[in-house]
């Protein structure tokens, strides 16, 4: 008998799902991506008159699944009152082809991309750090604050967005989660004064400036995810130790592609991915003064993974609609 598909809102897993155990499982993600089991087929993105669609599948051996999502964003919804950006992941047994969940995926890709920042923190960050800066207070930089806190004791938590009264709200929501209080500051005050600096926008012009950056710093740069996005300085890059998701990704589209294209970089400016710095094959941060950067693009297999753990959630705690398609 064809098993049933949970339809999961965005409500739901806000309300419901718990980013701590999404975060784990991106970790382990990253690192058994390293084995090469896993399936990445490249992402597929058309452009359309309205905006843009696009594709991602993965499988991944770890959760046993296969998944399929598919984004759309379109910059003109402002005007019609409608989200700019929306998509699904649908959740297959990839031994059966049953459709096992159908989730809501602007939230749910926030919640992996935010994960995936938070683990680079983790592995990459000084032990010592204390200072937390997120550039960015939309869905992105609302769970990069949740994230990252879960996997560092931060003393100081400050948020910056172009929007202050957006950063000033987000601020406000998160209080009663965090132990930490946090304070809106200007864009230069928050990264001087950081040791973790998560980007979370969609700038197509540099915000974080080379000379705010000290000595030691993490930043794990979530946003550019085409080509023609870029949150930090070009200048920056050669004072970095870099790590991708998957490097041959984060060279076409990522936050370094600019300045490989400009020759400020080579092809061969990576020390490798994230996966490795995981499992030990490449050592992650070499002293306390390096600054390290995480240029996280996003990849299919990390959908696979934090659809599983919705799934996983999902059933031990009864959420969502039951449907049976066939």
């Amino acid at each position: 008998m064809v098993r049933e598909t949970i339809v999961l809102t965005r409500q739901e897993v806000s309300g419901q799902v718990d980013i701590g155990e999404v975060i784990g499982a991106i970790e382990r993600c990253m690192a058994e991506f390293e084995k090469g089991e896993d399936l990445l087929p490249p992402k597929y993105i058309i452009d359309l008159p309205g905006g843009i669609s696009a594709c991602m599948a993965g499988y991944t051996k770890a959760t046993g699944m296969l998944t399929m999502k598919l984004g759309q964003e379109r910059k003109a919804n402002v005007h019609r009152g409608l989200p700019t950006t929306m998509g699904t992941i649908n959740l297959y047994d990839p031994e059966t082809g049953e459709l096992l969940m159908v989730v809501e995926s602007v939230l749910a890709t926030m919640y992996r991309t935010a994960a995936a920042a938070a683990v680079a923190a983790k592995f990459l960050a000084r032990k010592d750090a204390e200072a937390l800066a997120v550039i960015g207070a939309g869905q992105l930089g609302r769970q990069c604050v949740r994230a990252a806190s879960r996997v560092r004791p931060f003393k100081q938590i400050v948020l910056f967005d172009v929007r202050r009264e957006q950063a000033e709200r987000v601020a406000a929501e998160l209080a009663s989660e965090l132990s930490v209080p946090i304070q809106v500051v200007d864009v230069e005050q928050a990264c001087r004064q950081a040791d973790v600096i998560c980007t979370a926008t969609n700038s197509t012009e540099p915000i974080v400036r080379s000379a705010w950056v000290r000595p030691g710093t993490h930043l794990s740069c979530m946003g550019a995810d085409l080509h023609s996005k870029i949150e930090c300085e070009m200048e920056l890059m050669p004072r970095c130790r870099l790590f991708a998701d998957k490097v041959e990704h984060c060279l076409e589209r990522g936050e370094v592609s600019q300045a490989v294209e400009k020759g400020i970089l080579g092809r061969d400016c990576f020390a490798g991915s994230l996966g490795q710095a995981i499992i030990g094959q490449i050592a992650g941060r070499s002293s306390e003064d390096q600054i390290t950067l995480f240029d996280g693009i996003g990849i299919g297999v990390q959908d696979t993974t934090v659809a599983r753990s919705i799934y996983d959630q999902a059933v031990a705690k009864g959420l969502g609609l039951r449907v049976a398609f066939c």
